[in-house]
């Protein structure tokens, strides 16, 4: 089963969902080694190009995601879900898409912005333009949004995990069952 159902979320989505979420704890983890890891100059320059590659890889997974989503309406809540938990669901799930748009585009400008502006470079040989030129102010407070927003989105992620697990050791139910990749479930839930 490839689509969503009422039931069920379908391949393609949940193929989507731990294809993104792979991605973004790849970026995080990135972004925090070349932060603060104990790097040499060439392994540090080596990350951040990868680290700037790969955020467009985040972006373009992002967009065929949400372009999966809008044709492909997700299930039905669960029977038994107070209405708290589906704005919260909603209201998390679009905060990603804010915070991962936020992320990237900060993450561009301030590439763009840096006194040594080197483009992302692509699989395929395509190169990613710079935004701006060289400009040591908008690289600053791009920086501090990227880092803020690397915060806000790592704590997003943990509330969607506790909400997850939640729902599977204390609700007992198969919110988190329906995303798994191998799981196939049918019936209402």
């Amino acid at each position: 089963m490839l689509r969503n159902t009422r039931e069920s979320w379908g391949g393609v989505a949940k193929s989507l969902h731990w294809s993104a979420a792979a991605l973004v704890f790849a970026m995080l983890g990135l972004g925090l080694t070349m932060v603060h890891g104990d790097l040499g100059a060439g392994a540090k320059f080596e990350a951040y190009q990868l680290h700037k590659s790969t955020g467009f890889l985040v972006l373009a997974a992002m967009l065929v995601r949400s372009l999966w989503r809008i044709a492909n309406p997700p299930p039905a809540p669960l029977a038994g879900t107070r209405p708290w938990e589906r704005r919260l669901a909603r209201a998390l799930h679009r905060g990603f898409y804010v915070l991962i748009a936020a992320m990237i585009a900060s993450g561009w400008l301030m590439v763009s912005a840096s006194p040594l502006p080197l483009p992302a470079h692509l699989p395929g040989g395509f190169v990613v333009p710079n935004l701006t030129g060289p400009n040591a102010l908008l690289e600053a407070r791009t920086k501090f949004i990227h880092e803020v927003v690397s915060k806000l989105l790592i704590a997003a992620i943990g509330l969607h995990v506790a909400a997850a697990l939640k729902h599977h050791f204390a609700d007992k139910d198969t919110v988190l069952l329906r995303m798994l990749p191998f799981h196939h479930d049918d019936k209402p839930g």
